[in-house]
Order: C-alpha cells, then sequence, then structure tokens
C-alpha cells in the first residue's frame, strides 16, 4: 500500500504539468488569476456559472483537446454524480476522453460515446491509485508520453471511441430524420430547417435559464417546450414572440401563409424530438442533449450540412463543404497566433459562419484581458468585428443564427438579463453579404485577418478569372477557384493582414507553368508563410460526408493544405514552414489529426518556390529526405530527363487516345503491336504476345516516328506490377509498337539500343523510385500517376557519357533482371545507379530504405498504409540501431577512444519500444540481435520515474532519455518510426541536445557545432 497522490501531484506524475498554457500550446489549466492569459480558446469551459462540470484543464495533443481533467479527489463523487459529469462532457463535444479523479481511483470515460444513465456503458478505465502499480499504470497507458507518441490510440480500450457517436454526429443524424420527416410531411426544406432551428433556440433559452418554467407557462401556459409545441394554437405564438423578442435575422419574415402550411403532424414531429423520441426509429429514450453546453460551433457545423439541401443541385458548383471543428481550430490557431482583440475578421465564403463563429470567441476573450467583459463588448465584436459573405441565401441565415447563439453564450449577463437586451442588430446586408465574394463591397474596410474555406469546386470559366471588370487578372493555377478567392481577399485585406484558407492542395506541387507563377507571387506576396498537407487524410473522412438526406454527396475526398501567411514581402534568408499530416489509422474513430512539433520543418524559401519537386518533398518528406532531394536537385552532374532526350535527339512522346476527341488517321499504324495497360509488363515486353492495332482513328495518333523501336514504354500507373512493391517501372520493346496515353514512350531509333537497356535500370530503380514519390505532381495527393511531365523534369544522369563497357555491363544486367532469381541483380543495379547520381555514404541509406516510403503512395491503397504502423521487427529495430550507433561513432572518433553500440531493445508498454546506446571504451563491436525485452529494475525506474521529469527533450512523438553514458530512444511501436532516414534525424536531435548542454556524455560532450545537418553527419 501507499499513500494516495494528490490531483495535482498525479498531473505531474503523468507529465500534465500545471502552467503550460499556451507556451506549448499543449495543455491549459483553470486561470489561477481573474484575467489569467493561459486559458485562451479554452476559456469559456471555466467559467462555473454556466459549467457546472468541474473542469481543472484541457490537454491538446497535436491539433486537437484530446482530454479534459476533472478534480473529484476532495468531494467524494460517487457513480451517478461520474454520470452527470459524463453526460456534460458529451455534450461539450470537445475531448474524446474524460478524466476524473475520485478520492481512491481515476476513471477514464469515453467523452463521445452517447450517455446512457450507467457508468458501465461509457467507462473505458478505471486505475486504483491505493497501490503503486496503478498508478504506473495510469502514467504509462493515459500519461502525457503515450498521447504525445500517439500509442494511446493503439491501446485495446481506446479502440472503442468512435467520433461517429460524439454529439454533433448523433445530432446531425437525429436533426437530419426530423428534417426528412418534415419534408415528407409536405414541408420544403427551408421551411423544416426554420423551424428546426426555432426549436433548438427555444431549447437553449430553456437550458440557459432565460426561458424559464414560469415564464413559459405564464406565456404560453405550459411548463414544458415540447408540449407548447404540439398545440397549433401556442406553437405560432411562441414562434412570433421569439421574432418580436429577438428582432434581427435569427428569424426572419415568415414565408407566405405559414400558418396554414404547419400542420399538427409537424409540429408533433418537432416535440417527438425533444421528448427522446428518435425520428428514424421512433424508439424513445432520455433527450441527451444539453444546447447551453454544446459549443456553437458544432451547432454551426452541424447546419452547415443542412446549407446543401436548400441549395439543392447547385450545391456542387458552389462548392459547399461541411468543415470539421478540428479543423477550423487548427486553422484559427496559425492565423490568429499575436492579432489583437480589435482586429476585423473577414471569412469569404462563410456558409455556415463556423470560422466566424470560433473567431468571435477567441476576440472576445483577447478583448477581456484588457476591457471589462459585458454585453455591450460582446456585441460590438459581432457588430464591428466579424464579416462573412456567401453567395448561399440558406447558408447565411445558418450563420446569422450561429453567431447570435454566440453573442448569447458569450454574454456575462445573461442569466439575469432583462429581455429587452437581447435583440439584436440585424447581420445580413450588413455583416453578412449574401452575393459573389468578388462583387462585395466593404466600404472602404479592410481586414486584419482573412479565413475560411473557400470553394475548390471547378465552376466553368468563370470560377478561372477573380478579377472584377475593369481590374488587371491575377494569375492562377487551372481548375482553381479557391486561388481565385485568395487574390480577391488579398484586395480586401489591411497592411499586415494575417490569412489562413483550407485549399486544394495539388496546384502547390503542380509542374503547370500557370501553377509555378502563381506559387511564386504568392509567396512573394506573403511572409511568415506555412504550408500544412492534409492530402494523405483524404479518404479517411476528413470533410465528413452528409448523412441520409436526399441528394447528398460523397464526403469531399480532395487533397485538402492549409495556406497560412501574413500580407508582406518576405525578408531575406525567409523560409517555409511546413508540415505533413502523417495517415493515422485511428483518424476514422477518434478525429484527431496526427500532428505533432517533429512534423514542422523549414526550407529556404527561394530554393522550394523555384522547384515544386523541392517544395514537395519539404512537404512529405523528413528532414533528411529533404535534403537528398535536394542534393539531387541541385547537383550540376545531373540534368533532366527531358532535356537529355531533347539533346540526344530522342522522341518523348504521350500515345494515343483511343476514342473521344478528334479522330486522327492512323492507317500507317495499323497492323504494328498495340500496348494497352492490361498487356504492360516491366523490364521488357514480348510483342508476340499483343494484339495488332486495327483502328483507322484515334485521338491525337503521333506521328509514326513515335514508335518506332527500341522504345523504352514508361506507365502513368500500374506500379503493383512493378519489380518491386514501392518501385516505378519502365519496359523496353524491341519492335515499333503502339501504344495508349497511358504510357509515355522515348524512342531510342537510330541509336545504341543498349542506352534503352541503360534508361530502363534507371528507371526501374529505388532512387528514381524515391524522388518520383517525393516529387511527383500527383503522388501522395490525388491517384497514383506519373504525368508526363514528371517524368521530363526528373533528375538524371547523362548516359550518353558512358564508355561502351558500362553501357554493355548495364545491358547485360538489363537482361538479368529479367531472370527468376534476380535479387542479386537488383541490389547490384541499385548500387549502380546510385553512383550514377553521385550519392555518397550519407544520403545513400535514406535511398536504400526508401521502398518503405514509397510504397503507401505509389500503391495508394489502405493495406499499404496499415504496414507502416504495423509493429517493428527485429531486423528493423538492428538496421535502425546500426545507423544511430553509427554516426554516433563519428563524433566518439574526434574526442575519445569510446564507441557507441545499441545493446538492447526495451519494451516500455504494449505500444512504445526504447532502443538503447551505450557509449563504451574499447573497439568497435557489431549490433547483435535485438529481440524486444521487458525493461529491468533500473530501467523500470527510468521509464516511470525519468521520463515524466524530462519534458525538455520530448519533440512529439520522440522521447530521448539520457542516464549515465546510456541514450534511450523512445518511440512508438511503428515500422515508420525506426527507418534509416529517421535514424539519421534522430542522431542529429540527440547531437542538438548535446551541443545545447542540456546534457552530457562522456566522450561526446563539447563537439564542435556544425554548420547544417548534413555538416552534423559529415563533421566538417
Amino acid at each position: 500500500m501507499t499513500s494516495v497522490p494528490g490531483f495535482w501531484d498525479l498531473m505531474e506524475r503523468a507529465g500534465f504539468t500545471r502552467g503550460g498554457g499556451p507556451t506549448d500550446g499543449m495543455i491549459t489549466f483553470k486561470p489561477q488569476q481573474p484575467r489569467d492569459t493561459g486559458i485562451g480558446r479554452y476559456a469559456f469551459l471555466f467559467d462555473r456559472t454556466r459549467f457546472p462540470l468541474a473542469i481543472e484543464g484541457v490537454f491538446k495533443s497535436g491539433t486537437a483537446p484530446v482530454l479534459m481533467f476533472v478534480d473529484a479527489s476532495g468531494a467524494g463523487l460517487d457513480d451517478e454524480a461520474a454520470v452527470d459529469c459524463h453526460r456534460l462532457a458529451w455534450n461539450v463535444g470537445l475531448a474524446p476522453l474524460l478524466w476524473v479523479s475520485l478520492p481512491d481511483r481515476v476513471l477514464i470515460l469515453d467523452s463521445y460515446r452517447r450517455p446512457s444513465g450507467r457508468l458501465a456503458d461509457v467507462q473505458l478505465a478505471e486505475f486504483s491509485l491505493a497501490h503503486r502499480s496503478g498508478v504506473e499504470q495510469l502514467v504509462t497507458t493515459c500519461g502525457r508520453l503515450a498521447f504525445d507518441t500517439g500509442a494511446f490510440w493503439a491501446s485495446d480500450f481506446a479502440r472503442r471511441i468512435d467520433r461517429h457517436h460524439r454529439v454533433d454526429a448523433v445530432l446531425l443524424r437525429e436533426l437530419t430524420a426530423v428534417e426528412l420527416t418534415l419534408t415528407r410531411g409536405g414541408l420544403t426544406a427551408l421551411m423544416a430547417q426554420k423551424l428546426i432551428g426555432r426549436t433548438i433556440f427555444s431549447q437553449y433559452l430553456i437550458d440557459r435559464g432565460v426561458l424559464g418554467v414560469d415564464l413559459l407557462r405564464r406565456l404560453f401556459g405550459y411548463e414544458r417546450l415540447s408540449d407548447t409545441l404540439r398545440s397549433t394554437d401556442t406553437a405560432p405564438r411562441l414562434f412570433e414572440w421569439l421574432r418580436m423578442t429577438f428582432n434581427g435575422d435569427l428569424f426572419p419574415p415568415n414565408v407566405v401563409d405559414e400558418r396554414s402550411l404547419i400542420k399538427s403532424q409537424h409540429l408533433a414531429t418537432l416535440a417527438d424530438f425533444l421528448d427522446g423520441h428518435e425520428a428514424a426509429t421512433g424508439q424513445m429514450s432520455a433527450f441527451p442533449f444539453r444546447f447551453d453546453f454544446i459549443p456553437v460551433e458544432l451547432v454551426s457545423s452541424i447546419y452547415e450540412q443542412f446549407a446543401h439541401t436548400v441549395a439543392g443541385t447547385s450545391a456542387a458548383m458552389q462548392g459547399l463543404h461541411y468543415t470539421p471543428v478540428n479543423l477550423v481550430d487548427l486553422t484559427l490557431d496559425q492565423v490568429m497566433e499575436g492579432v489583437t482583440g480589435h482586429a476585423k475578421v473577414l471569412d469569404p465564403a462563410c456558409g455556415s459562419g463556423v470560422f466566424l463563429v470560433e473567431a468571435m470567441r477567441r476576440l472576445v476573450w483577447l478583448r477581456t484581458r484588457n476591457e471589462p467583459n459585458t454585453r455591450e463588448l460582446v456585441r460590438d465584436v459581432l457588430r464591428n468585428q466579424i464579416f462573412g459573405v456567401d453567395i448561399n441565401a440558406g447558408a447565411l441565415q445558418v450563420a446569422a443564427f450561429s453567431l447570435y447563439l454566440a453573442a448569447l453564450e458569450l454574454d456575462p449577463d445573461l442569466d439575469s438579463c432583462d429581455l429587452e437586451w437581447l435583440k439584436f442588430d440585424h447581420l445580413i446586408g450588413r455583416n453578412l453579404l449574401q452575393t459573389s465574394f468578388f462583387d462585395a463591397s466593404f466600404d472602404g474596410r479592410t481586414f486584419d485577418v482573412v479565413v475560411g474555406n473557400p470553394p475548390w469546386t471547378y465552376g466553368g470559366a468563370a470560377s478561372d478569372d477573380g478579377a472584377k471588370p475593369g481590374q488587371a487578372k491575377v494569375v492562377q493555377p487551372r481548375r482553381s477557384p479557391d486561388w481565385a478567392f485568395l487574390w480577391q481577399a488579398r484586395r480586401h485585406a489591411a497592411s499586415g493582414a494575417r490569412m489562413a484558407l483550407l485549399m486544394k492542395a495539388t496546384p502547390f506541387f503542380s509542374k503547370d507553368r500557370l501553377a509555378g507563377e502563381a506559387r511564386r507571387l504568392l509567396f512573394s506576396t506573403f511572409r511568415d508563410a506555412k504550408l500544412v498537407n492534409f492530402s494523405q487524410m483524404r479518404g479517411e473522412g476528413l470533410f465528413p460526408s452528409l448523412i441520409g438526406r436526399p441528394g447528398s454527396r460523397k464526403p469531399n475526398a480532395g487533397p485538402a493544405l492549409l495556406f497560412c501567411g501574413t500580407l508582406g514581402a518576405p525578408t531575406e534568408g525567409a523560409v517555409l514552414e511546413t508540415a505533413n499530416v502523417r495517415w493515422n489509422p485511428n483518424f476514422r474513430r477518434n478525429g484527431v489529426l496526427d500532428l505533432s512539433s517533429d512534423d514542422f520543418h523549414n526550407s529556404p524559401l527561394p530554393a522550394v518556390v523555384g522547384d515544386p519537386v523541392l517544395l514537395k518533398a519539404a512537404v512529405f518528406g523528413n528532414a533528411r529526405e529533404y535534403q537528398v532531394v535536394e542534393t539531387i536537385q541541385g547537383s550540376p552532374a545531373l540534368t533532366r530527363l527531358g532535356a537529355w532526350c531533347h539533346t540526344n535527339g530522342l522522341r518523348m512522346e504521350q500515345g494515343l487516345q483511343v476514342g473521344g476527341g478528334s479522330k486522327g488517321n492512323t492507317a500507317s499504324l495499323t497492323g504494328l503491336p498495340f500496348l494497352d495497360p492490361a498487356g504492360y509488363r516491366p523490364l521488357r515486353i514480348n510483342t508476340r504476345r499483343l494484339p495488332r492495332f486495327k483502328l483507322e482513328h484515334a485521338h491525337r495518333p503521333r506521328e509514326r516516328a513515335a514508335y518506332c523501336a527500341p522504345l523504352v514504354l514508361c506507365p502513368e500507373a500500374g506500379f503493383a506490377g512493378a519489380l518491386q512493391r514501392g518501385r516505378y517501372s519502365a519496359a523496353v520493346v524491341s519492335e515499333d509498337t503502339i501504344f495508349t496515353d497511358s504510357f509515355v514512350g522515348i524512342s531510342f531509333a537510330g541509336h545504341d539500343p543498349q542506352l534503352a537497356d541503360a534508361l530502363s535500370i534507371v528507371l526501374n530503380s529505388r532512387t528514381v523510385a524515391f524522388l518520383l514519390t517525393m516529387g511527383g505532381s500527383n503522388t501522395g495527393l490525388k491517384q497514383p500517376k506519373i504525368e508526363k511531365i514528371d517524368l521530363e523534369m526528373l533528375a538524371f544522369p547523362d548516359l550518353s557519357i558512358l564508355s561502351p563497357r558500362e553501357r554493355n555491363r548495364l545491358s547485360r544486367l538489363h537482361q538479368a533482371l529479367g531472370e527468376r532469381s534476380a535479387t542479386a541483380a537488383l541490389d547490384m543495379a541499385d548500387e549502380i545507379v546510385m553512383e550514377l547520381y553521385n550519392l555518397d555514404g550519407h544520403d545513400r541509406p535514406i535511398v536504400q530504405d526508401a521502398l518503405a516510403r514509397t510504397r503507401p503512395i505509389l500503391l495508394d491503397s489502405r493495406e499499404e498504409r496499415q504496414k507502416e504502423v504495423d509493429k517493428i521487427t527485429p531486423r528493423l529495430l538492428h538496421d535502425y540501431g546500426c545507423e544511430v550507433a553509427h554516426w554516433l561513432d563519428t563524433v566518439l572518433r574526434i574526442a575519445s577512444s569510446a564507441r557507441a553500440v545499441a545493446t538492447r531493445a526495451v519494451r516500455v508498454s504494449a505500444d512504445m519500444v526504447a532502443l538503447k546506446f551505450e557509449v563504451q571504451e574499447g573497439p568497435p563491436r557489431p549490433t547483435e540481435g535485438l529481440s524486444i525485452q521487458d525493461p529491468d529494475l533500473f530501467e523500470i525506474g527510468i521509464f516511470s520515474d525519468e521520463m515524466e521529469r524530462l519534458p525538455r527533450f520530448r519533440t512529439g512523438r520522440s522521447v530521448r532519455v539520457y542516464a549515465g553514458t546510456a541514450v534511450y530512444v523512445v518511440k512508438p511501436d511503428e515500422r515508420r518510426n525506426w527507418t534509416s532516414s529517421t535514424a539519421q534525424v534522430d542522431f542529429l536531435c540527440i547531437l542538438d541536445d548535446i551541443r545545447s548542454n542540456r546534457v552530457r556524455i562522456p566522450g561526446i560532450s563539447g563537439a564542435p557545432p556544425s554548420r547544417t545537418h548534413k555538416d552534423a553527419l559529415v563533421l566538417n
């Protein structure tokens, strides 16, 4: 038995240090002073007059809050009270987990699980505090480290969490069913939504105590809202009272003949909803919703989906999106950092106002740091600082509704107010403009913050032109209306304004001329630019689909990217900050984006702006992968494949298209072998197995010379048939062959045929697979497709300077690759290609280990992505350990006779592994087998105590623990965390720890500082 730790002692042990606040962006605790500046975005949670849920803090992992803490350790909280805490936390809908500290135990509750009244239904885990083992298990399983590394989400009980049970998802399903019942009963969608909005607003007033039981009885004769709504006499009087009391755009003029349109059956549907009847099933349960707790931005995001119904078939043309709250929070976190409370905010395509609602909350909080919190302040923010534009009338009505709700929620005097003070000014026509953003006029007003999710949907030629009549056109990528919104927003932005827009990712990496010009203009117009890439989450429900609605669309699966910047020219030496949100197998369940500080990198702005390959590598690659691409792209010994073909008189053409478009004459091509994707094989194509070309006409048939052999054929897809999974492929054909536009063909007619074999070897290599993965226009973004321009711009060695002997060697090697057992030949080919690319010993391990990175991107399947997060193998641990030890040895050799060796792999928890490196005297010794073992007593002490006290070494999902002459690298048990490139990155982090004097390791401390990461590797 041990003494039971108190709440704050337990927080300290678990790594949730008090007072974290905005300095690290991870932990927010209850304010210690009335104007504590550490509570930020989550200030509303600590208002005890509104939230009886005694929240002590919120933990934010990556981009999203995941834990809310309740301290009931001294309150004698029983199970029934814990159920009440859960119900309130579920309605808040902020975080998936609720931590409830009781006097002798800690409960971890599923805040995404709909309340049922039974604690067992929502309890994920219980940890006894009476024994040290219970505390250790809590710290290991639910401590900060488990969330920093992402290991928590792979635990068994975390698998029960499902965001489809979150309050907004449940409310959306029920309101959708209510709307469907009303429309089937003869109401228009707009009328149905009006009734639903009035019902929600009325219930909000009741939950907040504005419309109390006594007032409800005095005005309408009933004590319950559902009874008031069931009556065709009192329901219209309630609606009229709401309109007269609140004015504004909350309840616009009634529909003509509204009273005759609304039948008793419609009112009964609304009343049944409030009484707990599920509209879809008719089943009855307790009404779970508390609209005084549900954040307005959740209601707004729900109603954004309703706007699609009102828009009807024009929804796709208008580009309506449902923007989830986690993306809204992430976007505003980036754009509002450092702005003042008096900033003016504009959303150029505001939809239901979800960005504006959250921006309003933040502005009110910022202003109340220096001004008294009053109703007048809240209304002033609403009138003079919040602006939006949208072409959809229904969406603007919802935006007004959401902003009025936000104003009431933020009102400090709402609980004791005179109803006369609740009247609102009109927003539509003043703050909210129903028009095209390109026609909007703001009477000379400029904006300090521009934020939103403008339409991505291509709407024809008009959407490509963001200029009004008389204005000069601004270059933008093709079929990208979101860029038109960006340029137009710039015209309304104040000097030094901050802008953050969710945009389509593909134009940022496109090699098209217009895309390149647009990028150069963008990055010369904005400073402090940042890109956060969500492309790898495009199939995971990043933008949720509409559920069960007539005409509902599929999820927006397009690749998304967040652009953020400050209006103004960048300074000399400017960098571009980039981050890539990694694929997360748990996102479909928990909705938590896997983004940590490890994922953010700075790259020289001029380099990445001028080269789309480098820009993509900066976003998709880690620090070392980017450096390898940078080395190759900048090598003066390399050319580009397109330029090499042109210089050597080689035709490089895309094949013909069967059907569609113009009908070019193909009489000269008939009778030749014909290759389509089904007939393709890598390395060498046997034309005897191909059918003969019989068509007399085709689209863009090309000249006959384009099909002359020897040919090297490069497919745009078909990576599953490559020599190894994760490689690109190419094939040589020795007879004139017709091929479709699914291929790019390079004709070596009249040239040494051995050069065709050499080119095929290069294209089938790991090096090219790595370059096309990191630099392909579409790979990892839209679809696994290599375009002709990707091949033309591929960095390439000049094969024409090879000697006859070298050409013959490569040709024979190409022949050997086609044999059954060609592993050794393939390895040899990879080595030769790395020599041709002049890769040195620092960069080769990155390329040699590339297939693990290229497979999920080139093959683009969930199966391959899942392999990235599979458990680590002893072999991979061994290779990782050898790589780190090798580079530690290079440091040790400078100052001592000591050597580094990976000696031990330790199972820290079910989902975390530690690899131990020891600095030892004596000659180097090889790293031996590294089977994962349980920690010994000494290591148990380190991992249970020391790691909790070393937050300065946390850089996201990786932890480094120093114990004497040993270094432990602790990371999640996932293959993608233990590669050669991550080994080199982790070595550099260890070196940074030492050089910054945070730790001292005998034999390493005091090593000379390095100028760059690569300098660190070679120690120049």
